[in-house]
């Protein structure tokens, strides 16, 4: 009899072994856990943070996992929502392609990866098995995105989540849970009839309204749930399939299944049945500045003007910014994005973060602080900063990749003008392992002495050695850091 979808993936995951991975794909999942990791740290302090942190106190769960910083002691699940929302926060975390030319932004995958370590702890993994975990999860959230990205992903709406954003949704509806709980499901030990279960059980009570993103064009606090609330049911799912609860194991293709009723019948379902044809996390974009993907463009040429000819805030008459549709879209109508009040809509918004790139030379978590938000000289440079799309680089460049021309007019006449196709951190524009070392110490730094550093660093660098993932765990909790 033919399997289900469930069990078709839940067969897929199964069935993947540590010694099946390129020495690459296993050094890039490294950089993965040292990128995000750091984001995650960075995001500690948020409010997001330490309000699930307070919760946290007053559940008295079970302490099986561990909060990153404070060392709080609780749950796999709620350790997902704390940890998971700290990586969020800043908007600084990784983003992954279908291909390396970076066509098709299928979301942030080391989102997944908190999760993954919070079940590890509980289970006692060893670092072999996060590291098949995790490139499970990056391959498996490639998959269905691809099964709904169709001919449409660079259509008349937002974008990569074109489909699930016609019909309501956020991307990390559907994909997010059902995919985590095939991958905790494996650190769980579960079989394949329990993981397609546990997939049933995640993708019939998880899905996520895309108010959550664009609330009246203001982003929210709530934002900062998506993938760990989604993360929360797959792993939810998971443990209830452990215990024996069954769920529609069809839940994909049957009458009223998630392809039905969440993509609007716009899924590909062959696609999910189809095996892996190359290693899609080879494909990881690792951020640079901390703000929306598709300004990393923009940023990376205004930056490069701003330091090459030495330019000062008080010397700028006028900034022209060409882009593509899709990044004027979400980042740069004039209606919606000029004036940030919040921090959640300020790092999407093409005007603030390139008036603090010029004012600060540097878009990091710092730039938006409510100070900054604030500063009158931000809002002056705002005021002269003005972003078109040019149907050009919609050809030339990826969509996804945010490619952009910037042009500095100086009060004394001068034009600089760059242009950046490939920003660094682009697959084909990679950043080096130093860099990686770099942004994750620029977070880090702010909690952690030089010794524990390194030692975090040198674990993640020999993560397939270790034993027990709680290791590195334990490395992240900082003294006197509690919340």
């Amino acid at each position: 009899m033919t399997m289900t979808i469930a069990e078709q993936l839940a067969y897929e995951a199964k069935g993947l072994t540590f010694r099946e991975l390129p020495a690459e794909v296993v050094h890039q999942v490294k950089r993965s856990v040292l990128d995000t990791l750091g984001v995650g740290l960075g995001g500690y302090l948020s409010e997001p943070s330490q309000i699930i942190q307070s919760l946290i106190k007053e559940m008295k769960e079970p302490g099986e996992s561990t909060v990153f910083v404070s060392g709080l002691k609780t749950s796999c699940l709620y350790a997902t929502l704390a940890n998971g929302t700290m990586v969020k926060y800043l908007d600084y975390m990784d983003r992954s392609f279908l291909t390396k030319e970076a066509r098709n932004h299928t979301g942030h995958h080391g989102e997944s990866i908190p999760s993954i370590l919070a079940v590890g702890e509980r289970q006692h993994s060893s670092g072999q098995e996060v590291i098949t975990a995790i490139v499970l999860a990056y391959e498996l959230l490639n998959k269905v995105f691809d099964s709904i990205s169709g001919d449409k992903r660079w259509g008349s709406h937002r974008g990569y989540d074109a489909v699930l954003s016609r019909q309501g949704w956020t991307h990390e509806t559907m994909r997010t849970p059902c995919v985590m709980a095939l991958v905790v499901g494996r650190l769980l030990g579960l079989n394949e009839e329990q993981m397609a279960n546990a997939l049933a059980l995640a993708g019939c009570f998880n899905m996520e309204l895309g108010i959550v993103n664009w609330c009246e064009e203001e982003l929210t606090m709530a934002r900062n749930l998506k993938f760990p609330y989604g993360a929360y049911g797959g792993i939810l799912g998971a443990l209830l399939a452990q215990k024996g609860f069954k769920g529609p194991v069809n839940v994909f293709e049957g009458h009223h299944g998630l392809a039905e009723v969440v993509t609007g019948g716009e899924m590909d379902l062959e696609k999910l049945r189809q095996p892996r044809k190359d290693w899609t996390i080879l494909n990881t974009w690792v951020k640079r500045f901390a703000a929306g993907g598709v300004t990393q463009g923009v940023l990376d040429a205004t930056l490069t003007l701003v330091k090459e000819h030495d330019i000062r805030a008080e010397d700028v008459a006028e900034v022209r910014i060409k882009t593509t549709s899709l990044t004027y879209r979400i980042l740069a109508n004039p209606e919606t994005r000029r004036y940030p009040k919040t921090k959640e809509t300020a790092d999407h918004s093409s005007y603030y973060t390139t008036a603090v790139a010029i004012l600060d030379r540097a878009v990091g978590p710092e730039q938006y602080s409510d100070e900054k938000l604030r500063d009158p000289r931000v809002r002056e440079l705002v005021d002269k900063i003005f972003v078109e799309p040019d149907p050009k680089l919609d050809e030339v460049g990826s969509p996804g990749s945010g490619p952009a021309v910037v042009e500095i007019i100086a009060k004394k006449g001068q034009k600089y003008r760059c242009e950046v196709l490939q920003p660094k951190g682009h697959p084909m524009n990679p950043m080096t392992d130093a860099d990686v070392e770099e942004k994750f110490r620029s977070m880090a730094g702010k909690f952690m002495g030089e010794k524990q550093m390194s030692e975090v660093i040198t674990t993640i660098y020999n993560l397939d050695r270790l034993d027990d993932i709680g290791k590195l765990v334990k490395l992240l909790v900082v003294r006197g850091q509690s919340s």
